[in-house]
């Protein structure tokens, strides 16, 4: 097992608390809880907060403070030996300018680099080396994709430090810790310099942050929402005055327990202020739950419930409107905004219109537990996960790309919610699927598939790659199939693109699950540089550190330099700690 010190009365309690109340969760490789490999990567201040007061906290409330941190001595003894290096000297400076903001580099979340901003190209890929790593302390994962502007490389983690780095050499300038794990990727806003102001990013408990981007000073604080399980699982968009803020929920993982009323959650979008934090409008995607009977563990069932927004909103500033991906409902009656592309007025906050892929998908964590939350049939939990792609042309009509965890893939009017076209380019599954994001060009889309282990919903063979499309004719263009490497793994270990992607003209960026970092031509498809990051790293911050699998954060452009995450403990795959910055070699 993990523990090897602490008292031998505590740790002989923990372990059997651990046993008793956790372990069939955190060895089930279908729930979203990290295996007991990613939990000795946390700190113990991370998992005693995720059992007080995060994810865990519904799980944990038949227990003592006194048991929790015996829970947590267990999995991880306190280790006083740790300390992280690595800080800058001297006086950071921002300059002007911008590399990578936010999650989709762009309002429209196309995930693309310009030519003025990216020199990497076919010509000098074959000198991309790497350049530093960054050892994300105590952590199995890293879920937050790096945000660069004024030479300031910007990313949260799981036990709740953001970071301030030099994105030249990965030097520390700055550290914040948020209340929980910030798992989104930070949102620059500009000054009318184009030098970096404030940063903006949520946590898994709720909260909306606005810091200082010079100084991590702490300018507010805000809860973006009043359900107790709300979580911030998508980055936040700026644009103008507001700030849009995509709702989620882990109400879906607390449904396992049997006691619990499941289920009230209402997924949704918040506008902000930027500078004051105020509320300025709250789009619902689900109505007010209600009392609906009991289950058989005499618990109320509530409903309609779920529909969370698990993706950063897309910007249409031409029509003045906001565009989200939806999830599934939790919990019965199903509604009409579930699996669903929804467009709202980005002023009055009200629905423009909506289409909807997928009905009757009702779904939680106690469906693939013993059910007494999931007493109805099964829906498919296909989600829209990635960010609604927005393509704007000069000579063809605007579209939105939708891609589905199902393996379908949608381009819509974005001036009234109609299908154009819609394909099947893989057979679905909880990775999807099409998972986190696409990239675009403009005259190409491109699109990662997982569709890695079995789906009771899936529909036809596994295309795990990746795959690009004419965005206009739907046609396909080039494939890319996912090789394996996952032997000696292979029960943590798939082949697959879950990630997000990222493209430039003439290279297409991507991390496999088996953790292999590929750069793909973009017109051909084929593959012209890779790298394994499953192995052990030297840090710039001395701060142990190993790759594993690359999911949710995808590839950071900037320059001659790109970045990319390496580890993500849960559904049973490779924990990590690794940010690995790459560079052109002259």
């Amino acid at each position: 097992m993990i523990a090897n010190s602490g008292s031998a009365a505590n740790n002989s309690n923990g372990e059997d608390l651990f046993k008793k109340n956790c372990i069939d969760c955190h060895t089930n490789p279908e729930l979203k809880a990290p295996g007991l490999d990613a939990i000795g990567m946390m700190s113990r201040e991370s998992i005693t907060q995720s059992l007080l007061s995060g994810v865990m906290k519904a799980q944990s409330s038949g227990l003592s403070e006194i048991e929790i941190n015996a829970i947590a001595e267990y999995l991880k003894p306190s280790d006083p030996t740790l300390q992280v290096d690595g800080y800058c000297s001297g006086r950071p400076s921002l300059t002007s300018g911008t590399s990578w903001m936010g999650w989709g580099n762009s309002l429209d979340q196309n995930r693309f680099q310009e030519e003025s901003i990216s020199m990497i190209n076919l010509e000098n890929i074959s000198k991309l080396k790497m350049k530093w790593v960054f050892g994300v302390p105590e952590t199995g994962r890293v879920r937050s994709q790096p945000s660069i502007a004024g030479g300031f490389l910007f990313f949260g983690s799981q036990n709740g430090t953001v970071y301030a780095l030099d994105a030249d050499t990965g030097c520390i300038w700055w550290t914040y810790k948020a209340k929980a794990e910030v798992r989104n990727a930070i949102a620059i806003d500009l000054d009318e310099f184009n030098r970096p102001k404030d940063i903006f990013f949520g946590d898994f408990e709720g909260r909306v942050y606005r810091l200082e981007a010079a100084s991590g000073k702490e300018q507010w604080i805000k809860e973006a929402n009043d359900h107790p399980l709300t979580t911030i699982t998508g980055s936040i968009s700026i644009y103008g005055d507001d700030i849009f803020i995509p709702l989620s929920s882990v109400e879906i993982v607390t449904a396992i327990e049997n006691d619990y009323e499941c289920c009230t959650f209402r997924g949704g979008l918040v506008a902000m202020n930027k500078k004051t934090g105020e509320i300025r409008w709250k789009y619902h995607t689900v109505d007010e739950p209600k009392e609906t009977g009991f289950n058989i563990a005499k618990a109320k069932k509530w409903g309609p419930s779920g529909v969370p927004v698990w993706s950063t909103p897309t910007i249409d500033i031409k029509r003045n409107r906001v565009y989200i991906g939806t999830g599934q409902n939790y919990s019965p009656p199903s509604t009409n905004l579930s699996d669903s592309i929804v467009a709202i007025d980005i002023k009055t906050g009200n629905k423009v219109w909506a289409v909807q892929s997928d009905t009757n998908d009702i779904w939680n964590g106690s469906c693939v537990r013993d059910r007494v939350n999931c007493d109805f049939d099964i829906g498919s939990n296909f989600d829209f996960g990635a960010s609604p792609l927005l393509i704007s042309s000069d000579d063809q009509d605007d579209l939105i790309i939708a891609g589905q965890k199902s393996g379908m893939l949608y381009a819509i009017d974005p001036d009234n919610g109609k299908v154009v076209w819609k394909k099947r380019i893989g057979k679905g599954g909880e990775h999807g699927g099409i998972h986190w994001s696409m990239s675009s060009d403009g005259r190409t889309i491109f699109v990662p598939v997982g569709d890695i282990g079995k789906h009771p919903k899936a529909i036809g063979d596994s295309r795990s790659g990746l795959h690009a499309y004419d965005p206009f004719s739907s046609e396909l263009i080039w494939s890319y199939d996912a090789i394996s490497n996952c032997v000696e793994e292979s029960f943590k270990c798939y082949s697959g693109f879950s990630a997000a992607i990222s493209s430039t003209d003439e290279i297409l960026f991507a991390g496999n699950l088996n953790g292999v970092f590929y750069a793909i031509s973009s017109k051909t498809g084929e593959p012209v540089w890779e790298f394994d990051t499953r192995k052990d790293f030297q840090t710039v911050n001395s701060i142990p550190a190993n790759g594993g699998t690359i999911d949710a954060a995808g590839p950071v452009i900037s320059r001659e330099m790109i970045y990319i995450n390496s580890g993500y403990g849960g559904y049973g795959k490779l924990p990590g700690n690794a940010l690995i910055a790459f560079e052109i070699i002259h």
